[in-house]
């Protein structure tokens, strides 16, 4: 073979010439190893510094106006090194989080005559007292209503770094308002137990104004009623007072002008046929009259009904005891009482304005179990036992018939859960067989209409007791069951079954209701 035959041929062969195409493949693959690996690290790095922030700027809101205790909490539950929602992973660090407080107009408390009217990243510290940005830096802050937390992290790379990237920056912030007032008005029907069995055992408990061991179940059941009312505003808070109340539509408790949470009170069994302000007086003096008005009640007949549409009429009338009103406190302010004396809705609940059968006043005296004539408040009405449904489809009826634009509806309802253990006589004279499935329907049409439903299961095992007649048809076995599943979801659900202080109880649920949310940073904005 000649020199040149040989040299043509080394020119036509192609082997080898896949080797830069393998350099140059092996760089995207590193490239999309980058994108997958760091950008992923990335991804759940900067979730979880959100989700921190969020967790910080709402914990801090729990303890406004108190800048103090909100700043510790929100160092607490931010993301830096020994907190509780510290980063984790592979090469991420955080730097401590920069925590702001502003005065907002969005948020509950805002004062416009203390506050700065200026929310475009004016801080609420009074000027020249503090370092604007980082709390605590030598004043006071007492009037803020909302808390911006800014947090920053680094996160190292793994292959990016061979692109000279040797590590992203993330930052996240979050705004939360201070608690109290909810996001929406609220229009709140509770419902108690006020059955026979709520005074035939003591609840264990400390009712203010009752002597030791008289308290009843239903004594319990009305101090916690006064504890949500307690949690709960009847008017803004930027009102020194909530003012004067007028009567509401139904006549059955006031208002006052542009009232924020309204608040109603329903029985069961049923008060009157046709409950009015007389049988309102009636049921909540200190006579015997009254209670003899009462006694049997007859259940108005329940029937289903499909989605929201709630059937024409008031067809469960009398279970109403006070509509919806916001006169039961005169503000907003924590110190300020039930007004006892000028409510209805706090004069169903109040124990101490009764006398004893001498005439003297009712200082220290407490009728025991119902024994003594001079009942109080709220009365123990008896009646052939536990039926919910008719009373859950009138709070329904009333709280569609009283809506407000952007109000949410709830409904409360406390009880032992325990059906009536023989079928109910109605006024009709038909019978349910299935109280407890009855109860469970009713409910859920409600749920579906857009109603928050919390419910309260008191003196009675999750897991035993009575929920209705023994009837194979009735699909609930115990109270627990019924009373969960009424409820809107499993942190609507409440089970006492000590029979014990349930202040603490409805507390809660009017934390739930008022609790603090983010709003929308307004850093950078002239408005917001």
């Amino acid at each position: 073979m000649s020199q040149a035959t040989a040299i043509r041929r080394r020119m036509r062969r192609q082997d080898g010439q896949v080797v830069p195409l393998v350099v140059l493949w092996m760089f995207v693959l590193i490239g999309f190893a980058a994108l997958v690996v760091d950008v992923g690290r990335l991804y759940i790095a900067q979730e979880q510094l959100q989700g921190a922030v969020n967790s910080a700027a709402l914990a801090a809101g729990e303890d406004l106006p108190n800048a103090t205790n909100a700043y510790d909490a929100a160092l607490t539950y931010s993301a830096g090194s020994g907190d509780k929602n510290q980063l984790g992973g592979y090469g991420v660090s955080t730097s401590n989080p920069t925590v702001t407080f502003w005065c907002d107009p969005r948020a509950v408390n805002y004062d416009s005559g203390t506050c700065p009217t200026d929310t475009s990243g004016t801080s609420c510290h009074p000027a020249g007292s503090q370092t604007p940005l980082n709390y605590p830096g030598g004043g006071t802050a007492t009037t803020c209503n909302a808390v911006d937390v800014y947090e920053s992290a680094t996160v190292k790379t793994t292959f990016a770094g061979l692109f000279n990237i040797a590590s992203w920056s993330l930052s996240a912030n979050a705004v939360g308002a201070a608690r109290g007032g909810g996001d929406k008005p609220l229009d709140v029907y509770v419902i108690l137990d006020n059955t026979k069995s709520m005074v035939l055992s003591t609840c264990g408990a400390t009712v203010t104004g009752i002597p030791s061991g008289d308290q009843t179940q239903l004594d319990c059941a009305k101090a916690g009623f006064g504890a949500l009312l307690q949690a709960l505003w009847p008017c803004n808070q930027d009102l020194s007072s909530c003012g004067t109340a007028t009567a509401n539509s139904s006549g059955l408790g006031a208002n006052v002008a542009n009232p924020v949470d309204q608040v109603g009170l329903l029985v069961f069994p049923e008060i009157a046929s046709s409950p009015s302000n007389t049988t309102l007086e009636e049921e909540t003096n200190c006579n015997t009259t009254g209670k003899n008005l009462f006694t049997p009640p007859d259940y108005p007949q329940w029937t289903s009904y499909s989605g929201t549409s709630i059937p024409s009429g008031d067809q469960n009338i009398g279970y109403e005891a006070v509509g919806l009103s916001s006169d039961y406190r005169s503000s907003d302010s924590p110190s300020s009482l039930l007004n006892y004396s000028t409510s209805a809705l706090a004069e169903s609940i109040y124990w101490s304005d009764c006398t004893t059968a001498d005439g003297s006043p009712a200082t220290g005296e407490y009728p025991q179990n119902g024994t003594d004539p001079y009942d109080y408040g709220l009365k123990d009405i008896g009646g052939p036992g536990t039926y919910l449904a008719g009373v859950i489809t009138e709070a329904q009826y009333l709280l569609q018939e009283n809506a407000r634009p952007g109000a949410e509806n709830v409904i409360i309802i406390e009880s032992d859960g325990q059906m009536s253990a023989a079928p109910i006589d109605f006024a009709n004279g038909t019978k349910s067989e299935t109280p407890c499935e009855d109860a469970y329907n009713a409910a859920n049409l409600a749920k579906e209409a857009g109603t928050v439903i919390y419910t309260i299961e008191y003196g009675t095992s999750s897991t035993s007791g009575t929920c209705g007649p023994d009837d194979p048809t009735d699909v609930y076995d115990n109270p627990g069951t019924l009373m969960a599943d009424m409820a809107s979801d499993s942190e609507t659900y409440f089970d006492d079954p000590s029979a014990g202080d349930l202040t603490a109880t409805f507390t809660q649920v009017g934390e739930d209701l008022t609790e603090p949310r983010l709003i929308p940073s307004c850093t950078g904005s002239s408005t917001c």
